[in-house]
């Protein structure tokens, strides 16, 4: 859904926690806004590791010197408030898009101050809710007056969004749910599927930390080596990034020198990493909305996938890949022996009707018009 947009153009303005989430997740819903006639600008926290091409282009860019996602420091949050303030002041957006939670706290106190409507997309509830209850239940607590102005709390899935409402967060009327951050159907299509052979490859797509599940997949790989269970299993994604459960890469490398797994690094492109692969692996423990399994899905990979939140309604057991209970070991090693061994041709036929188990409302163009119709709302309510 488009708006009839006005001679002088609606500014609206995004804010995440990294520009690599911006670019990586969200820089086609930027072109599709800037498309549609919105002048569109961007807040990222000033990275010295980000990459130049993980900063979105063709948008007014601003950085933020003070913020980091996992970190607390209060003089540098009171400087964060005052940097926001005057960002927002000189763009004087109608609306203001953040993502992940701790940056949309920021943004929403300044903006609950200047009177500027905020819409909040949680993508998942991330190292807080997992690692730091009490200052999780005490965030949330904080929640009710922090986000009382904005017009709509946006959830990647049911069980975030309903944890809110459990513990009386927000109101049953403020929240709604986006089916995650889209995915591109021309850009992920079926890739023809291995040959069989002996030894059939795993692959896991994403970040190298703990809270992504990777303890349990090694520990299962593991166990497979010793049972001489024929498999390679390659791993790609960024280390590093500043996450409390980052995985070192001395680690990785120890991994790869036991002959466990075989890491190449971080790829902007994973097309060419599924077309070597029979199954992806998503062992994380919990996800907003898992885009690695759509991506997977979308190229005729079946998925090994933990019942974790934001990844397990994705799943369709035994069509388009198989679930285990989040983090145990045991069961993801029977379930892998059972793949690992099962027949060739079952694993071709998931494969060819993994593609056409994804819903529309998991593509790019309806998370477009989920975010139109948001801003619709807000430009029609001035």
């Amino acid at each position: 859904m488009l708006m009839n947009v006005s001679s002088k153009p609606v500014s609206i303005l995004f804010i995440a926690n990294s520009a690599y989430f911006l670019h990586h997740y969200y820089e086609h819903l930027l072109l599709f806004f800037a498309s549609s006639g919105y002048r569109v600008s961007i807040i990222v926290p000033l990275d010295n590791n980000a990459l130049e091409n993980d900063l979105p282009t063709d948008y007014n860019t601003y950085f933020l010197p003070f913020f980091h996602a996992y970190q607390f420091n209060g003089f540098k949050q009171i400087r964060l408030h005052l940097e926001l303030r005057k960002i927002l002041l000189k763009t004087k957006p109608s609306a203001v898009f953040s993502f992940t939670f701790k940056i949309s706290i920021a943004v929403a106190i300044v903006c609950r101050a200047l009177h500027i409507p905020l819409i909040p997309t949680f993508t998942g509830l991330g190292f807080l809710f997992m690692h730091q209850k009490i200052i999780a239940n005490v965030s949330g607590f904080l929640l009710k007056k922090i986000f009382q102005q904005c017009p709509v709390i946006l959830f990647q899935n049911k069980e975030d969004g309903h944890y809110f409402l459990r513990n009386k967060w927000i109101h049953i009327e403020k929240m709604n749910f986006i089916a995650g951050s889209g995915i591109c159907p021309t850009y992920y299509q079926p890739i023809t599927y291995p040959e069989c052979a002996k030894t059939r490859v795993i692959l896991y797509l994403g970040r190298i930390q703990y809270d992504k599940g990777l303890q349990c997949l090694i520990a299962c790989l593991k166990r497979l080596k010793n049972e001489n269970i024929p498999f390679k299993c390659i791993i790609a994604g960024k280390i590093g990034n500043g996450h409390p459960t980052d995985i070192p890469l001395f680690s990785v490398l120890e991994w790869e020198k036991e002959g466990i797994i075989q890491y190449v690094g971080n790829h902007s492109d994973v097309r060419p990493l599924l077309a070597l692969a029979n199954m992806i692996v998503q062992p994380s423990k919990r996800e907003g909305l898992s885009r690695t399994i759509l991506e997977a899905l979308a190229c005729g990979r079946p998925v090994v996938s933990s019942t974790a939140p934001g990844c397990a309604e994705l799943i369709k057991e035994g069509e388009n890949g198989w679930l285990f209970p989040t983090d145990n070991i045991k069961e993801l090693t029977l379930l892998f022996k059972k793949i690992l061994l099962m027949p060739y041709s079952k694993l071709l036929s998931m494969a060819k009707q993994s593609p056409g188990s994804i819903p529309p409302r998991y593509f790019n163009l309806s998370i477009h018009q989920g975010y139109a119709l948001s801003i619709e709302k807000i430009i029609c309510m001035k």
